[in-house]
């Protein structure tokens, strides 16, 4: 059995005080009375892969001139998306769910047959079936619930701003790419506020900022995060678009809840005050 794992590193610009930090449902598919969730509820959430057995190259967590880093996972959504390794090589497509059975097509053409051998709130217990090859996959719950798919993060829409654009783009338009990516946090924040997530995982997404409890720290164009590079034509762009997210950052003032102790449900209010101001 293959052991993938996950480094993180925290460089940061103090924005306040800080101390570390310890929608239109879809009736149709989501039970939110029964008090042991359907299938479909536990399993539209972001898995992150822990072990593989007979592992494919995309299962495998890797680094980029040891410092990007590629990490293996999936999100099934709730309109039948899904996005497969979501901090890693994306691969957009769409699923059925029968029985323990999952069909998935994927936007590249290829398809795959996902068998459920096991799914709880921790835990999901994988058997993939693709190109006459087949994969025991061990997914960690992030404990993040988007009931509806048109506030996922990982949506098509809302993580379009990470894909590298053609060519050089304007001022205006690298702001609404800046700008888009701090939507994509407070969709991804409420993801784990939904499911009452005191922790949230950051590892192998694209981003220029930290977290803290009344604070947000913010990289340095010497240390800038290279996947948050690759979302834009060119590293001067990337610092364009990260000295732009500074200024909004420290320009204006924002209202931090003190009387909150869960620093993710703090945080979330203070990133759509930031997403609203630009």
């Amino acid at each position: 059995m293959r052991k993938l794992t996950f480094t993180s590193v925290l460089l940061c610009l103090f924005f306040s005080n800080c101390v570390l930090p310890s929608q239109t449902r879809n009736e149709k598919l989501i039970d939110e009375t029964s008090e042991v969730p359907d299938t479909f509820h536990l399993l539209t959430q972001y898995w992150e892969l822990t072990d593989a057995d007979h592992p494919m190259v995309k299962d495998v967590a890797f680094k980029v001139d040891s410092v990007a880093q590629y990490n293996p996972g999936i999100v099934f959504m709730t309109d039948s998306s899904v996005l497969e390794n979501p901090a890693g090589e994306m691969t957009y497509g769409k699923f059925s769910l029968k029985g323990n059975e999952i069909y998935v097509k994927f936007d590249d053409g290829r398809k795959a047959t996902y068998i459920i051998e096991s799914v709880n709130k921790e835990q999901l217990l994988l058997s993939r079936t693709e190109k006459k090859s087949t994969s025991k996959l061990t997914y960690k719950a992030t404990n993040t619930s988007w009931p509806n798919a048109n506030k996922n993060p990982f949506s098509k829409q809302n993580y379009k701003w990470a894909q590298k654009p053609a060519g050089p783009e304007t001022a205006d338009e690298i702001k609404s790419r800046v700008k888009q990516s701090v939507q994509f946090y407070v969709y991804y924040f409420t993801g784990f506020i939904n499911d009452n997530a005191r922790e949230i995982d950051f590892a192998g997404l694209p981003n220029c900022l930290h977290w803290y409890s009344g604070g947000i720290a913010i990289d340095n164009e010497e240390k800038l995060d290279k996947k948050w590079m690759d979302c834009f034509y060119s590293k001067e762009q990337a610092n364009e678009g990260r000295q732009m997210l500074e200024d909004a950052l420290v320009q204006k003032k924002y209202n931090w809840d003190t009387n909150e102790s869960n620093w993710i449900k703090q945080t979330m209010p203070v990133l759509k005050q930031i997403y609203n101001g630009m």
